[in-house]
């Protein structure tokens, strides 16, 4: 089984950081004692940036996603910890309309934690490069993506790998001849589905985080395909955990509203797009209109 010589025993625990002081407004920059406010961008082209800053493509130019089940296999932590970062993604996954695997399911999210990432990544590739794909027989984020993933010195790095999809279902890769019935300029009777994904969390480089938080980061990775140097400006993410925490912001402690019509928006989106900018204008329709509901459930999001 590919997962299996990725696991690691560690045993790994997390307290829960202090409140940091309240930051300076994010739209005003004081010049010689003189405050220049800049204008509030309006909420389509807010949505826009968001969407534009942490969608990744597949490496086929399309944003993928899982088709229907997902099964969480967490490992490096002590139980209960596994147990909730299990949960979340499972919890996560059935909000988003995927149905979480049963007890005993073959492992798809691969969720590592260690105390030396660099180490662990480097010995799984040597083992178990098919894993990641390192040779090109499925679809990532190309070899360039890869050697990041394995350089990061992010706390948290996340590696998917995709399989291309006909309509009816079969997989195919690169090369592969398949029957597609037709195609036009906006549909191409395809779509790209996540196969697997690999999440190393580094304990070393999280530091002092909330656990509930941390869990949240990472099934918001696993479900999603993001750009690992995203730190969206516009709405609020718990994408900005890390950097709101270096910067001494108090980072949000869950999931934000942002997060979640994001997520709703990749789901929805169509997936027979030839490229992600068709999906990213749903995505951002979508999240629009969820985060409108939102405000007017008494839920108003952060800007």
């Amino acid at each position: 089984m590919l997962f299996i010589s990725l696991a690691a025993a560690a045993a790994l625990a997390f307290q829960q950081a202090p409140a940091a002081a309240e930051p300076p407004p994010a739209d005003e920059a004081t010049v010689s004692g003189v405050v220049i406010s800049a204008p509030p961008l309006d909420e389509k082209k807010a949505i826009e940036s968001f969407v534009e800053t942490i969608a990744a493509d597949s490496g086929n130019g399309r944003i993928a996603r899982w088709d229907r089940k997902v099964c969480p296999g967490v490992a490096g932590v002590k139980p209960e910890y596994a147990q909730l970062v299990a949960d979340r993604i499972a919890a996560l996954s059935v909000k988003v309309g995927l149905e979480p695997g049963a007890p005993g399911c073959k492992v798809n999210v691969l969720v590592l934690f260690t105390a030396d990432a660099d180490a662990s990544v480097q010995r799984a590739m040597k083992s178990t490069p098919q894993a990641f794909s390192r040779y090109d027989l499925e679809m990532t984020s190309g070899r360039k993506a890869l050697r990041q993933f394995m350089n990061s010195d992010a706390p948290v790095r996340w590696w998917h790998v995709t399989h291309r999809v006909t309509e009816d279902g079969t997989k195919y890769n690169s090369g592969d001849q398949v029957q597609v019935y037709s195609t036009g300029r906006i549909s191409s009777r395809t779509r790209d589905d996540f196969d697997r994904a690999i999440v190393v969390v580094d304990a070393k480089r999280v530091g002092q985080v909330r656990f509930a938080a941390l869990a949240d980061y990472i099934a918001f990775v696993s479900l999603a395909q993001i750009d690992p140097q995203a730190e969206p400006k516009t709405g609020s993410s718990i994408l900005n955990l890390f950097a709101d925490k270096a910067l001494g912001i108090e980072p949000s402690d869950a999931l934000t509203s942002w997060d979640i019509a994001y997520l709703t928006g990749v789901y929805e989106a169509r997936r027979d797009t030839r490229n992600s900018d068709g999906q990213k204008r749903d995505i951002t329709r979508t999240m629009g209109k969820s985060l409108k509901e939102g405000e007017e459930g008494g839920d108003k999001p952060k800007e």
